[in-house]
């Protein structure tokens, strides 16, 4: 996975625009506990959404990384 654009929000939660065979993807990083890693948290990278255009995947980011709005 290559990602494009890597950043994160104000929380600290890391998200990335990775494209994929002609349409792109927003992915954001997650912390699991896992045993047989060294320290317990393993970190993996899962889609938010995928299939997009370059522009609904740009603006997908834009929000993710803006936060929660309340």
């Amino acid at each position: 996975m290559k990602a494009i654009r890597i950043d994160s929000n104000k929380a600290g939660k890391r998200y990335a625009l990775v494209p994929n065979n002609g349409t792109f993807g927003v992915y954001a990083e997650c912390s699991n506990y896992a045993a047989h890693v060294v320290g317990g948290i393993a970190k993996t990278w899962r889609y938010c959404e995928k299939g997009l255009t370059r522009e609904a995947a740009d603006a997908l980011l834009a929000r993710k990384l803006n936060g929660k709005q309340r």
